[in-house]
């Protein structure tokens, strides 16, 4: 199960650099919505639009399966608990 976490945690981080990457080279000039625009910027700027929100939502399913292989970590390095049965 921790291998299957890291696998996913190393395949989101990679996805979230390659899109980002992507993102910033293909589409480094355009620009937030001006009046008068063709339809050729239109569309890319959707385009670049949902690169960046598949790299930052690829980012954030990394953090919380990070936070996931942490917290089992951690409970498989903690004590037993003992009763006192007094």
């Amino acid at each position: 199960m921790v291998r299957k976490l890291i696998l996913v945690i190393l395949a989101s981080l990679l996805l979230a650099f390659a899109l980002a990457s992507l993102c910033r080279f293909f589409f480094s000039d355009v620009t937030p919505y001006a009046p008068g625009e063709d339809e050729l910027l239109s569309w890319r700027r959707q385009i670049a639009f949902l690169m960046t929100a598949a790299a930052l939502i690829s980012a954030e399913i990394s953090g919380i399966f990070a936070i996931v292989l942490v917290a089992r970590l951690l409970k498989r390095h903690s004590p037993p608990k003992t009763s006192s049965n007094g």
